[in-house]
């Protein structure tokens, strides 16, 4: 695989109990590039990011992560990748150092570099204040910073976030927008979110997905140029009443 592309997708198709999820989905990401999955709930982006993340099968196509292909290759492919996909929950009883020391232990990760990566992690979320509490105590949105945590804690080289807002209060959004723009140039994040708001600020490039298929692949100046705003491109690639 070249090296300009940390994420490959060809031809990726999803049938669920014969319902089209996906169909015939191809799209290159380019290393170290932040690129936003804008589509309606139900759109099919949630069933793309598992793909990536190797949590499903495709019925046909192929993906690979940097250079591996994310099914005769998982292991390898998720080794580069950290993740949020749907909603995140913790083992109620635990706390986040506990809960990060535990997750580093899986991804082979040693006990010294562990340690380290958590005070780093926390500190970028917000949470160091609450590494040691239990997280039955948390918000909803507590549990989003947290996510994005242990998705950070490996330090990978890609990012897949599946709308890694949610629940988020207006000062934590605002937060994790900063937090994806300190990785912009570092890391390869693809995000997938129906916020135009989220998109227009952290990403550089977009690909509109709608019913499954790939609608538009640009830059947000491209898509301004083309339907006069991002919001119009977005309102009319997915057929929606203008």
């Amino acid at each position: 695989m070249s090296e300009r592309y940390s994420i490959r997708m060809e031809r990726l198709t999803k049938y669920y109990n014969g319902f089209l999820a996906l169909s015939d989905f191809s799209l290159d990401v380019e290393k170290n590039r932040t690129i936003a999955l804008l589509g309606p709930n139900g759109a099919g982006k949630t069933t793309l990011m598992k793909i990536l993340c190797g949590l499903i099968m495709p019925t046909s196509g192929r993906a690979t992560i940097c250079g591996f292909d994310v099914v005769s290759e998982r292991e390898s492919a998720v080794s580069s990748v950290g993740a949020i996909i749907n909603n995140p929950e913790f083992y109620p009883y635990l706390t986040p150092d506990e809960m990060l020391r535990y997750l580093g232990r899986l991804r082979g990760m040693d006990e010294k570099r562990t340690g380290g990566r958590i005070d780093q992690v926390l500190s970028m979320v917000g949470l160091e204040g609450w590494k040691n509490v239990r997280t039955e105590k948390f918000s909803m949105g507590m549990k989003q910073r947290l996510a994005l945590a242990q998705a950070l804690l490996h330090d990978p080289k890609v990012l897949i976030l599946d709308e890694p807002s949610l629940g988020l209060d207006p000062r934590g959004m605002m937060e994790f927008r900063q937090i994806i723009k300190k990785l912009k140039g570092k890391k390869t994040v693809f995000l997938a979110t129906h916020l135009i708001s989220e998109v227009v600020q952290v990403c550089e490039l977009v690909a509109i997905i709608d019913r499954g298929k790939l609608k538009a692949f640009d830059s947000i100046g491209g898509l301004k140029r083309r339907y006069r705003t991002l919001e119009r491109a977005y309102l009319k690639l997915t057929e929606a009443i203008l």
